[in-house]
């Protein structure tokens, strides 16, 4: 992390996730940003529940535990959203791309009824590859460890050559919708 301080983002809710995530909203798994400092870190949450379909369609008879690829999916999310609220400037035709390969560690399990926390971290970033660092928690429990890797979108640089700002495909991004100063 820098050493400097940097400033922090209005926590953000379920519908400003849903702008900001290009996911369909019932796969969308952070249900809010608890706090944001771009672009080293962001603490992300989320309270497991048994009646949600992702949590019910990955066990016959009822979930009671929260599956390791959903606990790496919810980080990656987290990470993702660290990206995209990292975004400034006139570059807004830049759209990052999720993290793509990741190692994980599980050492607990995340039961339903819990809330599980994604703290996630940018660990080193050179020419848009970004490595980033979670650990997902629930309650004291450490349940998960990962570290993610994302390369640059490759189109890009051509994009930012040939396309404007009004042909976005992000639409210019969180700062024009009104995300950033979200209360």
């Amino acid at each position: 992390m820098r050493d400097t301080a940097t400033p922090s983002i209005a926590p953000l809710g379920r519908a400003e996730i849903e702008l900001l995530l290009p996911i369909a909203p019932g796969w969308i798994l952070v249900e809010r940003v608890v706090e944001c400092r771009p672009p080293d870190y962001i603490r992300t949450c989320r309270r497991i529940e048994a009646g949600d379909a992702f949590v019910a369609a990955h066990v016959p008879g009822g979930a009671q535990v929260l599956r390791e690829s959903l606990l790496i999916e919810f980080a990656q999310q987290s990470a993702y959203l660290l990206v995209l609220l990292s975004r400034t400037g006139p570059d807004d035709v830049w759209q990052p791309r999720p993290p793509t390969r990741c190692s994980a560690q599980f050492l607990a399990p995340a039961c339903v009824g819990e809330l599980l926390v994604a703290e996630v971290m940018l660990d080193d970033s050179v020419d848009g590859v970004m490595l980033h660092d979670a650990t997902l928690t629930c309650g004291e429990r450490i349940v998960c460890r990962t570290r993610m890797f994302a390369a640059p979108d490759p189109t890009a640089k051509r994009r930012m050559k040939t396309a404007g700002p009004s042909s976005s495909t992000w639409e210019g991004g969180a700062r024009r919708r009104g995300i950033a100063g979200v209360d």
